[in-house]
């Protein structure tokens, strides 16, 4: 029911596009295959911190597809795309398709087909390397503690705070605060924000997701709050915002991890977080005295 209600929410976001749709639901009906993943409106940073959207991707094949409609066939839009993909294959070493959509149908369904073929392929190929979806396992902190690490282009999101805190080394049965401390670095803080105006906070964060403010709506505790996070050293924070997932349910999806402008917080008068790293590494459990 959770891999329905999760493929049902990716259709989704494609509805108010109808080339977009008719591709995307085309390619996954015709693979029929559940132990493969995709993703649409796909999140990539690319090399100059910008941030790309692509159409279709498969996780487990570093595949994406994008599919182009009739704008794209101007020389300028043109010249865009290729740049644009020349940047994403850089920076995430992946494989991107592309199906126009401006021939007939008969065409389009070619184009579809051969891709369809293609990710088959793909799969056989990998043989054992394939490993099939598996909803749990993807928000089981124990899948990103044997994997080392957790990129942002991994859309890693977990259903519980206490989650996040054990896939750094923390041994929690339960938690609920705003902020963590990591077990394994004194100068890193483990942060669960709400990037939105909540309560005595409006914090928020750049389109990009380069930069997070955090201010105190409150004018007489904004000061001492801002000293006060300044005088504990702990300077960089990884941040896991609190979002509604794809199923509709609150999670905490990873945005990077951050560190704090001294000079730019004192003159705004607000905490300036600045991305320093798309990729944290993961730890297995430790005893903390």
């Amino acid at each position: 029911m959770i891999k329905y209600k999760f493929i049902k929410a990716q259709l989704a976001k494609t509805n108010k596009k109808n080339d977009e749709n008719y591709v995307i639901t085309r390619i996954w009906h015709r693979l029929d295959n559940e132990n493969i993943k995709f993703v649409t409106q796909q999140y990539v940073i690319r090399e100059d911190g910008k941030y790309a959207l692509t159409d279709m991707f498969f996780p487990q094949l570093n595949l994406h597809i994008e599919i182009d409609e009739g704008y794209h066939q101007s020389t300028i839009q043109n010249e865009r795309d290729r740049f644009r993909e020349r940047d994403i294959i850089s920076v995430t070493n992946h494989e991107i398709k592309r199906i126009d959509v401006t021939k007939g149908i008969k065409e389009v369904h070619e184009q579809i087909h051969e891709i369809v073929d293609y990710i088959n392929e793909k799969v056989k190929k990998m043989g054992n390397d394939f490993i099939p979806w598996d909803v749990e396992k993807e928000y089981s902190p124990d899948t990103y503690i044997k994997k080392g690490e957790i990129r942002l282009s991994d859309n890693v999101a977990f259903k519980t705070i206490k989650d996040v805190t054990n896939v750094f080394g923390h041994n929690y049965k339960g938690y609920q605060k705003g902020g963590a401390i990591h077990p394994y670095y004194d100068d890193v803080l483990l942060w669960f924000p709400k990037l939105f105006p909540n309560g005595e906070w409006d914090n928020s964060i750049s389109p990009d997701g380069t930069l997070i403010r955090e201010r105190n709506e409150h004018e007489h505790k904004r000061d001492e709050h801002i000293n006060r996070v300044i005088q504990n050293k702990k300077h960089k924070r990884i941040v896991f915002a609190k979002v509604k997932g794809p199923l509709g349910h609150i999670m905490y999806k990873f945005k990077g991890e951050f560190k704090l402008d001294i000079t730019d917080s004192i003159k705004n008068r607000c905490l300036i977080w600045k991305r320093v790293s798309v990729t944290v590494k993961t730890f297995p459990h430790k005893k903390i005295s």
